[in-house]
C-alpha cells in the first residue's frame, strides 16, 4: 500500500521525535506547531540571488529549487544535496526575493531510521538528525528560520548506549 507523502513524513517524524522525549532533559522539545507559518506565496518567483562564491558554486541547483513550490516556510524552497557518504548540505530559496540561506552545516552520521532532515511547508522549524558539521553532538538538532539565517533552538543528544 503506498502512503500518501505527508502521511509518510508524520509517522517519520513521530518515530523520530517521541523516543526522543525519554532521552530530553526537560522532555520538551520544538514542535513544527510552534513555528507556524499561515499562509504559502503563490506570485512571481523572484530570480535566486547569487552574490557570493559560495551561492554562485551551487547556481545549478538553486535555480532548479527556484523553479519548484514552496516546501518550507510558507514561501521557501528547501533543497538539500549530498556532500560525501553519509553527509547533506542545502539551502533555502526565497520565492519571493531570491535570497538564499544556507543550512546551519552539513549533516552526517545519522544512523537512526527516518530522515537527516525534517521540515515542514508551513513550520520555520527544521529538525536535523546526526552531527553536524561533524563536530557537534549526535542528536536531534532543532533550529527556527528566521528568514535571515537558522536559530539553533535545541539539541537533544542521543548517547552512544541508545543508538
Amino acid at each position: 500500500m503506498k502512503m500518501i507523502p505527508y502521511l509518510r513524513a508524520g509517522v517519520l517524524i513521530l518515530l523520530f521525535i517521541f523516543p526522543l522525549f525519554a532521552i530530553a532533559e526537560d522532555n520538551q522539545v520544538p514542535r513544527f506547531s510552534d513555528y507556524h507559518v499561515s499562509s504559502n506565496y503563490n506570485g512571481k518567483r523572484a530570480e535566486v540571488m547569487l552574490s557570493t562564491s559560495h551561492e554562485r558554486a551551487f547556481r545549478t541547483r538553486l535555480r532548479k529549487a527556484s523553479k519548484r513550490s514552496p516546501n518550507f516556510a510558507g514561501e521557501y524552497v528547501l533543497t538539500t544535496w549530498g556532500c560525501g557518504t553519509s553527509c547533506l548540505d542545502g539551502a533555502v530559496v526565497s520565492l519571493r526575493t531570491g535570497r538564499v540561506v544556507f543550512l546551519p552545516g552539513t549533516i552526517c552520521c545519522w544512523e537512526g531510521g527516518g530522515e537527516k532532515l525534517i521540515f515542514r511547508k508551513n513550520s520555520r522549524l527544521i529538525v536535523a538528525a546526526g552531527v553536524i558539521n561533524k563536530d557537534s553532538e549526535y542528536g536531534a538538532h532543532f533550529y527556527e528560520f528566521t528568514g535571515e539565517e537558522f536559530r539553533h533552538l535545541k539539541t537533544v543528544v542521543i548517547p552512544e548506549n541508545r543508538r
